[in-house]
């Protein structure tokens, strides 16, 4: 399913508010040019959730929640404003993918993960101004950093026994 929100005057994008969005059991969705502003936890387990030029929020929860067998690719898009992490992940084997992204200004951490994943690739990405960490990788949890800024973070800007590669 897509569902694809236009453009209106200077930029301003189409707002979807919603409890939540959950992508699960073989399914996909492509979000484009969408607020998306959730009172709930969006969660992605065994599914596929791609957002493009999106702005996504979540009052009670992670801005996106990746669970078993999760696939999460964002371009150009914000996650900012969750009262917890704004990309959590708690499931095994997922493939996390951001492009030219701001995660910023969320309760916990930029991008938490606790679980090994398949693959986390960070592109551009800015991550700034988070509660906790800007990036918390688990033991054992390996991603790939190629480029961006973390910063102003109120912990650190990278914790946890996990290793993410290209960052210094």
């Amino acid at each position: 399913v897509t569902v694809w929100g236009k453009v209106g005057d200077a930029g301003a994008r189409a707002r979807l508010s919603l409890p939540c969005v959950r992508v699960s059991g073989g399914g996909s969705l492509c979000l484009k040019n969408l607020e998306l502003l959730a009172s709930e936890e969006n969660r992605v387990q065994e599914g596929l959730l791609q957002c493009s030029d999106c702005f996504i929020t979540s009052k009670h929860g992670c801005g996106v929640l990746c669970l078993q067998k999760a696939r999460l690719s964002l371009r150009n898009c914000e996650v900012s404003g969750c009262l917890r992490s704004g990309i959590g992940v708690n499931g095994k084997n997922t493939e996390i993918d951001l492009q030219h992204c701001v995660v910023s200004k969320n309760g916990f951490s930029g991008i938490g993960v606790n679980h090994h994943a398949r693959s986390i690739t960070l592109r551009d990405t800015s991550i700034v101004g988070n509660g906790y960490h800007g990036v918390w990788l688990n033991n054992g949890v390996v991603a790939q950093w190629l480029g961006g800024e973390i910063s102003g973070n109120r912990l650190s800007d990278k914790d946890g026994g996990g290793v993410l590669r290209g960052f210094d």
